[in-house]
């Protein structure tokens, strides 16, 4: 009877194999399924970044002119969605010096005005903190100052006592809206490209508002200069990150 007691044993054998062999089997095959998505594990990323901001120069042309930025950022996740940005910015602008003691006033000199763009944001991922085919596209939220450093003065107004003609861009509030993308090259780096609005208040000269100067405005029918005004100044960026 051994004949027929020892294929029993093989097949007894065989299945029990089987059994342990096929979850084992199961959760490899799991385990090389493709996904979309790739959670992104790393919370602290930090970054340079380069650009070029359209600016619009606003009442009387006042305002800084195009110019490129290089700058830092440094990015902190604070929930799934959610990141904080804190970034600072160098770029360098000219500026058109307008004469309102002409009779009719207008563009007289061109000057050059350097300046750091401070801002902080939060940023909103719309895939949380995961890339679906290795992009995580986002939009963000934030201000902070727009600072003028070395303001070179128009000859025009060199002489003392001009001063108040003199447009100076100063400290200025900054508020920003944006989207953006960034690519994950590998695990420790990403690349971003964005498009941000840096909205900027300036306030015109003191001078523009004496009676004689407002009179050279009115008469000629040059525009009128406002005290403050608001500019729309369009940045578009790419920003490599290296995450910790």
């Amino acid at each position: 009877m051994n004949w027929y007691r020892f294929p029993a044993r093989t097949v007894l054998a065989i299945s029990c194999l089987v059994t342990v062999l096929a979850p084992a089997s199961a959760f490899a095959q799991e385990e090389n399924i493709d996904s979309s998505y790739r959670w992104i594990d790393r919370s602290i990323r930090a970054g340079l970044y380069a650009g070029y901001v359209f600016t619009s120069r606003g009442n009387l042309d006042q305002g800084p002119g195009p110019s490129p930025i290089i700058g830092g950022r440094f990015r902190m996740r604070l929930s799934n969605p959610l990141t904080f940005e804190a970034s600072v910015g160098y770029g360098s602008s000219d500026l058109w010096v307008t004469d309102p003691r002409e009779p009719i006033p207008a563009i007289v000199d061109t000057t050059q005005s350097d300046w750091l763009l401070i801002e902080a944001y939060l940023q909103l991922s719309l895939t949380g903190a995961r890339s679906v085919k290795s992009f995580q596209p986002y939009v963000f939220i934030g201000g902070g100052i727009l600072q003028g450093i070395s303001e070179e003065v128009s000859d025009v107004f060199a002489a003392p006592g001009l001063d108040p003609y003199r447009f100076k861009i100063g400290t200025t509030p900054s508020l920003s809206v944006g989207v953006g993308a960034e690519w994950d090259i590998s695990d420790r780096l990403g690349l971003g490209l964005e498009i941000r609005d840096h909205i900027w208040k300036f306030n015109s000269p003191d001078a523009f508002f004496y009676v004689e100067n407002l009179n050279n405005f009115l008469e000629s029918g040059v525009e009128a200069p406002k005290e403050g005004f608001w500019t729309n100044n369009f940045e578009l960026s790419a920003t490599l990150s290296y995450y910790f």
